[in-house]
């Protein structure tokens, strides 16, 4: 069995505030994208820095990202110019006895480097499919699938393919870093955990009556349905 190999650690994902909570872990890295809903794109145009958030989805060692075919991201990502992926998942809040040492709870990767936007229609309409499907598994296949992206409508959405070269992880667990001299304050310390679970479907006026709600698992972030 092969062992996932690390990122090199380069200027860009070298920590100097807190470098023992970042690892570059490739396995640790891919969880975290894979848990994440969505991700934050950040690059810089003649406008000044933008940051877009975007639904993804990895394949292997790609992260397959989607935007508009006519927008500013699609235009600066085929310049060439560099970008920035994060998917950060906040596991709750740490209160401390100070108000200076409370913090979060997080598992955080940034990725860096170029995406290449797929050209081929046909392509594109395959990659949205298996975007949808990432989000919510089992949502292109079965019975009540909904209808495949047709060539069309590829058209007017763009798919870039961006390899998971250069990243970092940050994960912050535990307790509030209290000092001694706090240790009398009469307060609870300690942290509250927070999850994101899905809710009850609500069906459009069309869906009602006609076919059943899918039943989703509230134990993970992503809308893993129940087959």
């Amino acid at each position: 069995m092969n062992t996932p190999r690390p990122a090199p650690q380069t200027d860009r994902t070298t920590a100097y505030r807190y470098p023992e909570r970042v690892t570059y872990d490739r396995a640790d890295a891919y969880a975290i994208l894979d848990e994440a809903l969505h991700v934050h794109v950040g690059f810089t145009t003649e406008d000044g820095p933008f940051v877009i958030p975007s639904l993804h989805t990895r394949e292997g060692d790609q992260l397959i990202l989607h935007g508009s075919a006519h927008g500013r991201f699609v235009k600066t990502v085929s310049s060439g110019a560099p970008i920035c992926v994060t998917a950060t998942l906040v596991d709750g809040v740490i209160l401390g006895r100070a108000a200076s040492h409370h913090s979060a709870a997080y598992r955080s990767v940034m990725v860096f480097g170029t995406a290449t936007p797929v050209e081929d229609a046909a392509e594109r309409a395959e990659a949205l499919a298996r975007v949808v499907e990432s989000v919510v598994p089992g949502r292109m296949s079965g019975a009540n699938a909904a209808r495949r992206p047709s060539v069309q409508e590829a058209e007017y959405t763009a798919i870039m393919t961006m390899p998971i070269t250069e990243f970092s992880i940050k994960v912050r667990a535990g307790f509030a870093r209290d000092e001694p001299k706090d240790d009398e304050v009469e307060a609870w310390a300690g942290w509250i955990p927070l999850t994101t679970t899905p809710g009850a479907p609500v069906p459009d006026t069309i869906t009602a009556g006609r076919f059943p709600a899918p039943a989703y698992d509230p134990t993970v972030h992503r809308f893993r349905q129940d087959l």
